[in-house]
Parts: structure tokens; C-alpha cells; sequence
């Protein structure tokens, strides 16, 4: 069925009505999520992936209250059932130190059916992309963008593909081409790498169906009870980190394993490994037997290691003509700690969609600096946070006086999972806009009133998310310090 109408979508614009044109570079989660929040906010919209067809390969991440609120206003709320139909469906966490110790369960607080989802990649970015198409929005795969260019009226790309070359122009560009995007180049002036360094830790992520665990009695704990929720296990010790868990009520396995490393794994994203070295790292582990028989049975192919690259926030994520713009991961990727890739790539989405609508098509640099100013401090400190998780997990310190030091990989801060990003748009952006034009200070009302991320106090609140809980007060100066995230202000 194709859609002629966004009405009751979120965006409440006909279709290309805004007279507005976005090219949109990259079409993983966030390029997608943009194209249809673009769409459904009446602009006109081009979407360009080098990929030969949409996919996601890897295993599963999380897309918690936050980001699923961006997706269960889609299409009367089709697009969320049909994940809901692929969702894992996990009840709790259980947490075990290297030992095979049970050290504590989690709720899925913020996860559960109609709250959120923990999902294949792939089926998930399947989802956007047949929206997309009901829709009928222009996306075009098999395109490499060879060069950003921008004049100040328009902004646009060179593009190649078996066609030939092409230049392409519009309003504006959204650059969602991932940690190593080539707009960075565009807004940054050249140095588009200087922020990426390596943390001293590397990954395993794998998927598979659980039917080749059919012939290992010592792979069934990870299948028992599957009939009716999924499992979710983390395995933590000093360096190392395992998570085991099942989807599609035991269908499918997934493992990862973050370990120490600064050699010999490569940096992109998908590059193949054998699942055989994850083992070596838990060698030691009194645990070991119960974790290598779901490991070993792990198919040539399925298995990925890759660098955990950190980053510093971007000093700005719009170009100084304020026509191009950087999104997800090409403006600020995440540790895989946070479980918030996913979440603020689709907050970035509406958010620029948004303030492009109610900047006009005569203000277009305006609209994408007021979408940096309202993000920008919000991601820049679920980045510092994402850190603090990561040493957390290094040092496994399991009788550490502090709560907030004591290892764990869920944190959920009521004001990351209570934020409503389509609310907060439509009203802070006269604000921010107002701090824009005239250098006055903006005061951000998505992040907490003290500018700290916390582990534990706020987790706790988890089941009563409420954006009356984040303070409109200004941060000050001492506060950024705190931060140590290197926040600029966006310039006028």
C-alpha cells in the first residue's frame, strides 16, 4: 500500500509541501529514520546509500523509550507492531561475574512490549526501508558520494554510480554516513579523523540461528524457558565483558564479547573474525565450559571484531555556510555501553525535520543550527557517560563502595528515557533560535539541571520516566567543566 498522506505521523504536513529539498547521505538507522521524518514533515527528500540494497548485518541492539516514541507515531503505529512481531522478548537481565555467579537481575524497565525494543539490526532497518517505500520516498542505492559541495543558496553532492556522474543540489544536505563520514570534512574544514581514538578495547558480535545448538547439551541453558521470554545474560570480568542472549523466543543466539585491545583488530565496522579467539580471553574464567558451547558452535562468517573507537563531541556538527549537517554516528558516535546509537540517531531524525519545518525553506541555516543547539549538549554528555560505563566494565569491581562504580551495562537515566524529542522541538525552538541570532544563552531542558550523568540514582525511577523531572535551569560554566566533554556553543 503506498501512502499519499503524513497526517497523523508525527508530522501532520502533506507530502512535499514545505518546499523545502534534503539530499540525505548514508541510509543505515539514521539516514532512514531522517528521510521519513523529512517526508512526513513535507519535505521533499533524496536518500543516497552506497550499499547495493538496505541491510544491517550484525546482531542486536537496543532502541529504548526514548527512540520508540519516534517510531510508534509512523504510520498509526504499523511500523512499531511489525517490530513488535521480531522484538526479543526479554523479560529480565540476568548479571553474572566471570565466575558463573548470579550477581543481580534487571527489569527491562523501558524495553518492554509498547515501551521499546531489543532487535536484530537487520530486521529493523528492514522495517524503515519498506516504510520508506510505502511512502514512496526517492532512495537510491548503489551510489557512491564522491564530494559535499555548498554555495549559499544550496548545497549538494557529486555522485558516481553505474550511470555515471552526477551533481546533485538542494536546500540542504544531511550527512548520516557513519563514524568515518566524509562531510565531517565539509564542517570541520579538512580534519574530519582528529576527534576518533581508540579506548583499549575491542569486540566479538555474532548471530545465529539457534537450531545449531540442537546437537550441544551443554548450549541448552541458554534455550531453557525460551517458549516463553527470551534470555538475556551479561557475563562480567576485570577487561572483559560477554553477553549471550536468545531472540524471536529462542529462535536466534547472540553473543558478544568486548575485551581488551589496541593491535591487530581492524577499525571498520563488519570486518570478519574467527569466533574461536573470543575464547582465548576467557580462558581463565571458572565459567568457561558454560560460555564455550555456544561460542564454538558459531558459523564461519557470523562473527565480527572490531575496534570500540571513542570520540570527543564535535565542535560543531553544521557547516559554516549552514547548509550541510552531520547526524548519528557522522556527528557522534557512541560506545556500545550507552545503548543509545540507535535512540539519538532517531531523536537527531525528528529533531532536524522538525526545525527545518519551522525555520522555513527561507532560513535553512537557521533550522540546522537550532537543531544543533538543542543536541549537541544532550549527546555530548551521553557520550561522557557511555566512558564511565566502559571503566566500569574494565575494573568489574563488584565490592566497590560506590554504587556508581559497581560494573553494569544498563543505566537508564530517567532523562534520557523520559525525553519526548518531538515535544521538546516544537517547544525550545524559538528559544534556541532567539540564542542563535542574538548570542544570548541558551538553556537546555533535555539533560539534567546539574550537567552529571549518573549510573544509579536515576535507574532506579526507571518504571516512572516524566519529563517533569528535568529542571529548566542554565548550565554554568563550572557545570561544563565537570562535563569534560569540550561543548562549544553554536555561533551565530
Amino acid at each position: 500500500m503506498t501512502i499519499q498522506s503524513s497526517e497523523a505521523d508525527g508530522g501532520g504536513a502533506m507530502a512535499k509541501s514545505s518546499g523545502i529539498k534534503v539530499i540525505i547521505v548514508g541510509l543505515g538507522m539514521a539516514g532512514l529514520s531522517a528521510a521519513i521524518e523529512c517526508h512526513l514533515q513535507g519535505h521533499t527528500v533524496i536518500g543516497l546509500e552506497k550499499a547495493p540494497q538496505p541491510t544491517h548485518p550484525g546482531d542486536i541492539f537496543s532502541i529504548g523509550r526514548n527512540g520508540a516514541r519516534v517510531i510508534q507515531q509512523w504510520d498509526n503505529g504499523s511500523v512499531a507492531r511489525e517490530l513488535d512481531a521480531v522484538r526479543c522478548d526479554i523479560e529480565s537481565i540476568t548479571v553474572y561475574d566471570e565466575t558463573g555467579t548470579v550477581k543481580e537481575k534487571k527489569e527491562m524497565d523501558g524495553f518492554r512490549l509498547g515501551e521499546g525494543w531489543v532487535i536484530n539490526r537487520s530486521d529493523t532497518v528492514g522495517a524503515l526501508h519498506r516504510y520508506a517505500q510505502r511512502l514512496t520516498i526517492d532512495l537510491r542505492f548503489g551510489i557512491t558520494v564522491k564530494d559535499y559541495w555548498e554555495e549559499e543558496s544550496q548545497a549538494g553532492v557529486m555522485i558516481e554510480s553505474h550511470e555515471g556522474h552526477e551533481r546533485l543540489a538542494a536546500d540542504c544536505v544531511i550527512a548520516s554516513d557513519g563514524i568515518h563520514s566524509k562531510a565531517r570534512a565539509v564542517v570541520l574544514g579538512g580534519h574530519e579523523k582528529t576527534h576518533l581514538r581508540k579506548t583499549g578495547s575491542a569486540i566479538f558480535r555474532c548471530g545465529f540461528p539457534a537450531s545449531l545448538l540442537q546437537d550441544c547439551p551443554e548450549a541448552q541453558w541458554l534455550l531453557e524457558g525460551t517458549e516463553t521470554h527470551d534470555q538475556l545474560n551479561h557475563f562480567i570480568g576485570k577487561d572483559i565483558t560477554v553477553l549471550m542472549g536468545t531472540g524471536r523466543h529462542g529462535k536466534d543466539v547472540y553473543w558478544g564479547c568486548m575485551h581488551k585491545s589496541l593491535h591487530d583488530v581492524s577499525e571498520p565496522w563488519l570486518q570478519v573474525s574467527d569466533a574461536s579467539k573470543a575464547l582465548e580471553y576467557i580462558q581463565h574464567w571458572p565459567c568457561k565450559a558454560k560460555l564455550e558451547a555456544i561460542i564454538q558452535k558459531t558459523p564461519h562468517g557470523k562473527c565480527f571484531d572490531h575496534l570500540v573507537l571513542a570520540a570527543d563531541p564535535l565542535p560543531r556538527w553544521t557547516s559554516l555556510q549552514g547548509r550541510t549537517i552531520l547526524i548519528g554516528d557522522a556527528a557522534h558516535p557512541f560506545l556500545p555501553t550507552t545503548g543509545q546509537g540507535a535512540n539519538q540517531a532517531l531523536e537527531d531524525a525528528a529533531v532536524v525535520a522538525i526545525c527545518l519545518k519551522l525555520a522555513g525553506k527561507s532560513r535553512i541555516p537557521l533550522g540546522l543550527l537550532v537543531t544543533e543547539k538543542l543536541r549537541h549538549q544532550r549527546v555530548s554528555l551521553i557520550q561522557d557517560g557511555g566512558l564511565k560505563l566502559l571503566q566500569t566494565l574494565h575494573k568489574a569491581d563488584w565490592d566497590a563502595e560506590s554504587k556508581e562504580e559497581i560494573p553494569t551495562m544498563v543505566a537508564r537515566p530517567t532523562w534520557i528515557f523520559a525525553h519526548d524529542c518531538r515535544a521538546s522541538t516544537y517547544e525550545d525552538f524559538d528559544t534556541a533560535a532567539n540564542a542563535i541570532l542574538t548570542g544570548k544563552e541558551f538553556i537546555p531542558t533535555n539533560i539534567p539541571s546539574d550537567g552529571l550523568f549518573r549510573i544509579v540514582d536515576e535507574e532506579s525511577r526507571g518504571s516512572k520516566l516524566s519529563n517533569d523531572k528535568l529542571m529548566k535551569v542554565p548550565l554554568t560554566d563550572n557545570v561544563e567543566v565537570r562535563l569534560e566533554t569540550k561543548c562549544r556553543s553554536v555561533n551565530s
